[in-house]
C-alpha cells in the first residue's frame, strides 16, 4: 500500500504541475479516524496534511508548499466563531511542554467554523518530534469551549505518507 500511495502522490503532483489546474486533495492513507492527504488548495497551492474528524470536529495539521510553518486548523460544528477574531488555544502532547497560540477565527469553504494557527519554523523539529512520539493530544480553549482529546497512536500509521508528501512539495 505504501508504494501505491507514493505513486499516487507522484502522479498527482506531476499532473497538477503540467496542467496548471486548480485541484483538490486526495487521500494518501487512512487509519482509524486519521487520514494523510495531498494535492492543492483552491488557489493552486500545493498542500500536504494529516487530519482527524471525530464527532463533528476536525483537527488538521497542514504543510502548504509556499510556507515554512505547519498550519493547524481545528473546527467544531457547534462553535460560534467570528472571522479574524483571536482565540487563545493551548495544546499539550502527552506530558511535553504546553504549546500556546492566538488562533484566528475563520470559516472553511463548507461554512463550518474554525480556528487556525501556525507552528513557527524554529519550532517545527521539536513539534514534529513530540507529535510523532506522543500518544495523546489535548486541546484547551480559554473562552470556555470544551477541551478536546485526540488519540495520536493511530496517527503514526499515516504519518509516513504525510512526510513523503511534504518531501514532494518542497
Amino acid at each position: 500500500m505504501r508504494q501505491t500511495s507514493y505513486l499516487l502522490a507522484a502522479a498527482l503532483t506531476g499532473c497538477l504541475a503540467s496542467t496548471g489546474l486548480h485541484a483538490e486533495t486526495s487521500i494518501l492513507a487512512r487509519a482509524g479516524s486519521w487520514e494523510a492527504f495531498g494535492g492543492t488548495t483552491d488557489k493552486g497551492t500545493p498542500v500536504c496534511g494529516i487530519s482527524s474528524s471525530p464527532e463533528k470536529r476536525y483537527f488538521g495539521l497542514k504543510q502548504f508548499g509556499d510556507q515554512d510553518t505547519f498550519t493547524i486548523q481545528i473546527s467544531d460544528k457547534s462553535w460560534s466563531i467570528n472571522d479574524k477574531s483571536k482565540y487563545a488555544v493551548s495544546m499539550r502532547l502527552d506530558r511535553n511542554r504546553l504549546w500556546t497560540a492566538n488562533a484566528s477565527g475563520m470559516h472553511f469553504n463548507d461554512g463550518d467554523p474554525g480556528l487556525e494557527y501556525d507552528i513557527r519554523r524554529a519550532e517545527l523539529r521539536k513539534f514534529n518530534k513530540e507529535f510523532q512520539s506522543s500518544e495523546k493530544l489535548k486541546l484547551m480553549f480559554a473562552n470556555g469551549m470544551e477541551t478536546w482529546n485526540l488519540d495520536l497512536s493511530i496517527a503514526r500509521k499515516v504519518s509516513a505518507e504525510f512526510a513523503a508528501c511534504i518531501e514532494k512539495i518542497k
